[in-house]
């Protein structure tokens, strides 16, 4: 719930700064930049620890929705939280469980700082503005730990990026992600 209020209010304000990354060759990038020439119709970060069961189970449907999206202008950008690892073994984790969309290191916690994302997998969509209209769940194909449904009955994170896409508000703004927890520091 306070969570939740906490998004609300991320929701109603103005812009906030700008946070950094690195990809996996080491480039410091800002993937909400409003330095841009050409704002993507919306971005899309994910958190995503390539350890966690849910986030290997969910990581066909991310594909899928990378895919379809990214042809419509849409910028996606896995944010792995898992700082013990290096570079290599990111990447080697990524082409393990086939992950299509570019992968950023939130090497100084900033992109999970400014979301207020604490589970992987969890989505964050932003509008051109890169202003936040979704927090939340991939989808409800797992309902609790451990817990998962034969097949998932909504498609919370794709029907949220089509709506911010057609300039609509997400039907739902946040959902509640499960997963595996991020770490803190």
């Amino acid at each position: 719930m306070l969570v939740g209020m906490i998004f609300s209010s991320l929701l109603l304000q103005g812009p906030r700064p700008e946070a950094v990354c690195v990809d996996l060759k080491g480039k410091t990038l800002i993937p909400l930049s409003r330095a841009q020439p050409n704002p993507p119709k919306a971005t899309v970060l994910i958190f995503y620890l390539a350890h966690c069961p849910i986030s290997q189970k969910l990581t066909p449907e991310i594909n899928r929705i990378h895919k379809e999206f990214s042809a419509k202008g849409v910028k996606f950008y896995m944010v792995h939280e898992d700082l013990t690892l290096t570079s290599a073994e990111v990447a080697k984790e990524a082409k393990a469980f086939a992950l299509t969309p570019p992968i950023v290191i939130d090497k100084w916690r900033s992109q999970k700082k400014m979301s207020g994302v604490m589970i992987s997998p969890e989505a964050v969509v932003y509008d051109s503005k890169f202003q936040p209209r979704y927090k939340g769940r991939i989808n409800d194909l797992f309902y609790g730990l451990g817990k998962m449904r034969p097949k998932a009955r909504t498609r919370d994170l794709r029907d949220a990026i089509a709506n911010v896409v057609a300039g609509k508000a997400p039907a739902n703004s946040e959902t509640q992600a499960i997963g595996c927890i991020l770490p803190k520091s």
